[in-house]
């Protein structure tokens, strides 16, 4: 999975926890439930980001054969955050594009 995609999750998890808690506010009875519920996912929104926030300068860069635009790639196998073609990488190093099984 794409870096960017983690990062949009942990967003999601963020948010989405936080309007769990507020909804506490409407219902006096469910407060206590909601605000750990919705502490649950700002811990699990805070957790993906220290493992996928940090931008880690090793990563690969490389051109995407298909649209021509500057992607970083992580991992075996990756793909364009652009066009979303799935790239490999080679035993070289350098990435190409390839079908998916």
């Amino acid at each position: 999975m794409n870096v960017n995609k983690w990062r949009n999750a942990a967003l999601v998890f963020m948010f989405g926890g936080f309007f769990v808690m507020y909804l506490g506010v409407f219902n006096k009875s469910l407060l206590p439930l909601l605000l750990v519920i919705g502490s649950l996912g700002v811990v699990g929104g805070i957790l993906i980001y220290f493992r996928f926030g940090p931008v880690n300068q090793s990563i690969h860069e490389t051109e995407c054969p298909r649209c021509g635009v500057r992607v970083r790639l992580t991992g075996q196998t990756d793909a364009c955050s652009h066009c979303e073609q799935p790239l490999r990488r080679t035993e070289s190093g350098e990435y190409e594009p390839y079908v998916a099984e």
